[in-house]
C-alpha cells in the first residue's frame, strides 16, 4: 500500500512538472516575437466654424473665407451666416437693426466711417466674430449685434504689415489703396491702419407714370442722371501699454462734388451738391481697465462740414405773362400728383380745391407765395423775404 501511494505521488509531481515546463515553454515562445516598427498615425481634426457660448454665437469667419475672393474685413462679413446686404447696408436676418462694434466696443464714428476702416483692414487682421441678438449689458447696446474681433499683437508676432492696391472700373474708373501695420514690443502695443480711396460714381434711373386728372390721362416722365466723385482719407491707429488704450479714428474727405440732371414733362433741371471745404470726422477713445475689472473711459469727437447746394439752369417765368401774384400757405391736404415732399422741400405737380393744379417749388409753407399765368398755369414758390418779392413783382406788373 505505502509503495502503491509513492508511486501516485511521483506521477502526480512528474506531471506538475511536465505542464510547469509546457507553461514555461509558451512564456518564453511568446517574449522572443520579434519587435516590429508601425506605420506612422495621423489623427485628423477640423475646428468648429461655428460654436455656442451662452448667447453668443463664436463664429470662425477666418476658416470660413479662407478658399473665398476676400482681402478685407467688410468682404469677409458678407459670408457670415444670417447675414444679409441691403444695399449696402450689413443686417441680421430677423434683426430689424443690427450694431457693429469692434473688439467688444461701441465705436463713435458714423456708420459710412466704420464701413470704410472695416474696408481698408485686410482679414488677416480678423480673429473671430461674435453675433448676438441680444446682446447682453456689457456691450451696452439695443437689439441685434455683430462683434468684430481682431488680433492682438503679441512678441512673437514682431512687426506685421500689408500694402494693397486695387482698380475697379464702371462706368468711371475708381482706385484706393490700403497699408495695414501691427508691432508689439515688452507691455506695448501699436497699431495702424490707412485707407485713400478716390471715387467717381455716375448712376441714370428713368421713370414713367400715368395720371388720372379732371378725368383726362396725363403720362410725367423723368429721366434723372447723378454724378459724384470724391478723395477719402481714413485713420486708424491705437496705442496700448498693459491695460491702458489711446485709439483714433479719423476721415477726412475732400473734392466731394454731386450732380444731379433731370429732364421730362416737369422740365429740365440740374443741381449741383459741393462742400467747399472737406470734411473732417476726428475721434480720439481713451480706456482703462483696473485690476479688479472696472472699466474707465473717455471720448472726444469733431465733425464738420461746409455744404452748397446751387441749380445751374433757372426757370425763368417773364413778367409779361404774370397775371396775379399774392402771398399764399399751401393747404396740409394737397394731393400730389407727382412730385417730392419732406424735410428737403415741396416739389412738383400738386392740387388743391381751392387753387386747382400748380407747380410747387419751396422750402417751407410759411414763405410761399402764388404767381398765376394768364394762361391758366400756377407756380407756388416760396423764399425767406416773401412780402418783400410779391411786393416787387406787383410793382413792376400792375
Amino acid at each position: 500500500m505505502t509503495n502503491r501511494k509513492a508511486v501516485l505521488s511521483a506521477l502526480f509531481l512528474t506531471c506538475f512538472a511536465a505542464a510547469a515546463g509546457a507553461a514555461a515553454t509558451d512564456t518564453i515562445a511568446a517574449d522572443t516575437i520579434a519587435a516590429r516598427q508601425l506605420d506612422e498615425v495621423v489623427v485628423k481634426g477640423e475646428k468648429p466654424q461655428m460654436k455656442r457660448l451662452d448667447a453668443i454665437m463664436v463664429v470662425d469667419l477666418p476658416g470660413i473665407v479662407r478658399d473665398k475672393p476676400v482681402n478685407n474685413i467688410l468682404e469677409a462679413l458678407g459670408y457670415l451666416p444670417g447675414v444679409t446686404n441691403n444695399n449696402g447696408m450689413i443686417g441680421l436676418a430677423g434683426a430689424s437693426v443690427v450694431t457693429i462694434i469692434l473688439n467688444g466696443e461701441q465705436t463713435a464714428m458714423p456708420l459710412q466711417n466704420l464701413y470704410q476702416l472695416l474696408y481698408t483692414t485686410p482679414v488677416d487682421r480678423l480673429k473671430n466674430v461674435e453675433v448676438m441678438y441680444s446682446a447682453p449689458a456689457k456691450y451696452h447696446c439695443n437689439g441685434a449685434v455683430i462683434n468684430v474681433v481682431l488680433k492682438t499683437p503679441t512678441l512673437l508676432d514682431g512687426l506685421q504689415g500689408q500694402v494693397r492696391a486695387g482698380y475697379n472700373q464702371a462706368h468711371y474708373g475708381s482706385y484706393g489703396s490700403a497699408l495695414a501695420a501691427a508691432y508689439a514690443v515688452r507691455d506695448w502695443t501699436f497699431d495702424l491702419n490707412y485707407g485713400l480711396s478716390r471715387t467717381k460714381s455716375w448712376s441714370r434711373e428713368e421713370t414713367w407714370s400715368d395720371h388720372l386728372l379732371d378725368g383726362q390721362r396725363t403720362m410725367i416722365e423723368d429721366d434723372m442722371r447723378r454724378i459724384g466723385r470724391n478723395l477719402s482719407n481714413t485713420i486708424f491707429a491705437s496705442v496700448s501699454w498693459k491695460t491702458l488704450k489711446v485709439t483714433y479714428n479719423g476721415q477726412i474727405i475732400s473734392h466731394q462734388k454731386s450732380r444731379s440732371l433731370s429732364s421730362g414733362t416737369l422740365g429740365s433741371f440740374t443741381n449741383v451738391y459741393e462742400m467747399l471745404s472737406p470734411v473732417n470726422y476726428h475721434d480720439i477713445a481713451l480706456r482703462y481697465v483696473a485690476p479688479f475689472g472696472m472699466t474707465v473711459g473717455a471720448d472726444y469727437t469733431f465733425y464738420s462740414e461746409n455744404r452748397s447746394k446751387r441749380p445751374l439752369k433757372i426757370k425763368t417765368i417773364p413778367i409779361s405773362e404774370i397775371s396775379d401774384v399774392k402771398l399764399c400757405s399751401p393747404a396740409m391736404g394737397a394731393i400730389r400728383i407727382c412730385g417730392s415732399g419732406g424735410w428737403f422741400g415741396w416739389y412738383g405737380w400738386f392740387k388743391e380745391n381751392d387753387l386747382g393744379k400748380y407747380f410747387a417749388y419751396y422750402g417751407k409753407a410759411s414763405d410761399c407765395f402764388l404767381v398765376s399765368l394768364k394762361d391758366g398755369r400756377k407756380y407756388m414758390l416760396g423764399c425767406k423775404d416773401a412780402p418783400e418779392m410779391v411786393d416787387a413783382i406787383k410793382s413792376r406788373v400792375f
